[in-house]
């Protein structure tokens, strides 16, 4: 059988997704490969697992190598990455209708992040303007679902965002190249955070999070960020080599109420359907499904997936099966998988209630 057929015959069955960790700009990593199945590794600079991803990281690795493209393995073909599977077929993977809007491109990267301290604040650019600056139809809106808040010991885990009045341009221009950084978190509001909630930040409103939290991070597929806590010895790494006169027109420098800034942030989840104790429930507000979905199947028993999505999900409780024409694939907790818009399957309760985060791509 030739390559091709055997790669259209690997995307008529759940591709299971291994631990993809990136080289990143802060310390963490622990609590991913705990929920990983690989447990007592101290936190390093490896933070990020990259799950399904089909974007190229803005840095590279130590070695100087690009980073960022998840692999499946193939059987009789081997290693393969996600992104050419889907330029190879990207009806089959996406669906007709998602494809004619936006293109062989998954529209999501999908990553599960635990910083072990505070990430430093930041900010991304939205689509006009990254459409305008950096050539590329998608900016970057991102969400996390949480799912363990421990903190360090010392600080409890905590989501920030939105400037409280005082600070404009010029004051947070210096800030940045005094390297103000406790002075400019100062200035943003902060709540407290815990497992089960869900956070977005939308593009231009900087914010910050930690320390020690475990979460699903759902954003658009780039990896566009100014970094605005840096150490003032790279300052083009920071700013996406945009210099800090352009990378500041990103900016909301609108004053906002702690009240106003979290009403926007947290999200409000709602059930999609339910049958007896399994149900479905998105996790984001409707005005960020034109960015990208997120869903949790709580499975008592059984749940079939028919809406002709693709979706990479992951398992955060539980274990069971995957089932249909193809067969069987047992799943459990800490797992992850990439179905594609075509493959019509139930997942099914084996020993333990199963939650499984289904994460996707915008709406068109």
């Amino acid at each position: 059988m030739d390559e091709t057929k055997l790669l259209r015959n690997a995307i008529r069955l759940p591709l299971l997704l291994p631990y993809h960790p990136l080289h990143r700009f802060y310390r963490g990593g622990s609590l991913v490969r705990t929920f990983r199945g690989i447990p007592d590794t101290p936190d390093d600079w490896w933070s990020e697992d990259w799950v399904g991803s089909c974007t190229v990281a803005g840095n590279p690795d130590p070695e100087g190598n690009q980073q960022g493209l998840s692999s499946v393995d193939i059987p009789q073909v081997g290693s393969v990455t996600l992104k050419s599977l889907i330029e190879l077929f990207p009806e089959e993977m996406l669906g007709v209708d998602f494809v004619e809007h936006w293109g062989p491109t998954p529209g999501v990267l999908v990553k599960i992040l635990s910083p072990a301290i505070p990430v430093p604040l930041h900010f991304h650019p939205d689509r006009a303007w990254a459409r305008e600056h950096l050539d590329s139809k998608f900016g970057k809106t991102e969400g996390w679902i949480l799912l363990n808040t421990t903190g360090d010991g010392e600080e409890p885990a905590y989501f920030a965002a939105g400037f409280k009045e005082g600070v404009d341009r010029v004051w947070f221009r210096e800030a940045i190249e005094q390297r103000r950084h406790q002075a400019m978190r100062e200035r943003l509001h902060r709540e407290q955070v815990h497992p089960g909630q869900v956070l977005v930040a939308h593009p231009g409103v900087p914010h910050c999070m930690g320390p020690q939290i475990l979460s699903i991070e759902l954003q658009e597929p780039t990896d566009h960020m100014v970094i605005a806590e840096y150490s003032g010895e790279d300052e083009a790494e920071a700013t996406m080599g945009l210099g800090w006169d352009k990378a500041l027109d990103i900016v909301d420098f609108s004053p906002t109420t702690k009240e106003a800034a979290f009403s926007k942030a947290l999200q409000t989840p709602s059930v999609l359907r339910e049958k007896g104790e399994t149900r479905e429930i998105r996790l984001v507000n409707e005005e960020v499904l034109e960015f990208f979905d997120a869903t949790r199947l709580e499975v008592a028993d059984e749940v079939y997936v028919e809406d002709g999505r693709y979706y990479v999900g992951i398992v955060t409780e539980g274990e069971g099966m995957i089932e249909g024409d193809f067969g069987s694939m047992p799943i459990h907790s800490g797992q992850s998988f990439v179905c594609a818009a075509t493959l019509q399957h139930r997942i099914r309760v084996d020993k333990k209630p199963l939650q499984v985060i289904r994460c996707m791509g915008p709406s068109y």
